[in-house]
């Protein structure tokens, strides 16, 4: 049944970005897109992660919000020694460095996490963060935005855009900047993206989006699944993450759902997805649109593997290989562009 769904999904990127796709190989189209299936069985530890995770979202789905949002502000991946970690505070909005040691002033790392724009911080940040300042020697920069319920859209975004901008206005004029976002972070980037084209800003060097959440409506795969992960209990009544966050606003704005967006002209993109997460119609459709309009991107969806497997860091060899590709990428953008 997953096989089948995959496969629809991936022709549906057929018909809409003229991928060309099979299952050990790689066909680019005009546009210099390409979309690539890693045929390769996830290993044991993936496995014996994965069933975990399905079991924890499940007993998630009626715990409270205060509850979820102390177990995931851990950090699980060591920082290692040569990283220093800096506090910050850009215009309000708290924010945390992690320096390689010999790390360049001017290439900067922005990474916004996920949670369900419900939970997560710098502590947990740290993880991420901590991979890619490892596996490229760049600075990373993370951020602490405001989280929902409390504080609904644009509330995460504005905080993000404003860090943005800072980063542009204060690190001189030959500065580079790659955003990575993973998850419900994955949906602010490349909601920034739309945000910055609304306003003729200037873009970043390049994108990075690790299963982003790219449609907000009740038609998306992501509401329709109906996901044990965007339920909690707060206060008391049970919510749903995807509602609290959006509230009343209209659901195909671009800045809440990036696969409304107009995509043309925008940064360079790598994208990856594992082939059992729930949202992976969601992001196949943005990698699609973002083709036609001749973005330049790379979807990369990984066999049997998950939601957000790349936090699984070393433990899994899958993931520590996605992740050195996706070191790799953001190399490549801020070494050479």
């Amino acid at each position: 049944m997953k096989k089948t769904f995959l496969f629809l999904s991936v022709v549906t990127c057929l018909l809409i970005g003229n991928y060309l796709v099979a299952s050990k190989n790689t066909v680019k189209s005009e546009s210099n897109a390409s979309l690539i299936y890693k045929n390769e069985k996830p290993d044991k530890v993936s496995e014996a992660l994965r069933a975990l995770n399905i079991k924890k979202a499940k007993e998630g789905r009626t715990a409270s919000l205060e509850q979820k949002r102390i177990e995931i502000e851990k950090q699980i991946v060591p920082t290692p020694s040569n990283i220093k970690i800096k506090g910050d505070n850009i215009e309000g909005t708290k924010v945390e460095w992690l320096i390689p040691n010999g790390s360049s002033e001017d290439k900067i790392v922005f990474y916004i996490h996920g949670g369900g724009w419900s939970r997560g911080g710098l502590v947990f940040s740290r993880n991420l963060g901590t991979i890619i300042a490892r596996e490229t020697g760049y600075r990373v920069l993370t951020i602490q935005y405001r989280l929902s319920p409390e504080n609904p859209y644009p509330a995460a975004l504005t905080d993000v855009e404003k860090v943005y901008n800072y980063l542009g206005k204060n690190t001189g004029p030959n500065s580079k900047v790659v955003i990575v976002g993973d998850s419900a972070g994955g949906n602010l980037a490349f909601a920034l993206l739309n945000k910055i084209k609304s306003s003729n800003g200037t873009y970043p060097t390049a994108v990075v989006g690790i299963s982003p959440a790219t449609d907000l409506t009740k038609e998306s795969q992501l509401y329709t699944s109906d996901l044990d992960s965007i339920h909690a209990s707060y206060h008391g009544n049970d919510i749903n993450i995807v509602d609290t966050y959006v509230g009343n606003n209209n659901r195909k704005n671009p800045l809440i759902s990036p696969l409304y967006g107009e995509l043309k002209g925008l940064p360079p993109m790598l994208i990856h997805a594992g082939a059992r997460e729930e949202l992976i119609d969601d992001i196949l459709a943005y990698a699609a649109k973002a083709n036609a309009n001749g973005v330049e991107v790379t979807c990369k969806v990984w066999r049997g593997m998950f939601h957000d497997f790349q936090l699984m860091d070393k433990a899994s060899s899958i993931s520590k290989q996605a992740n050195a590709e996706i070191a790799q990428f953001i190399k490549q953008h801020l070494e050479n562009r």
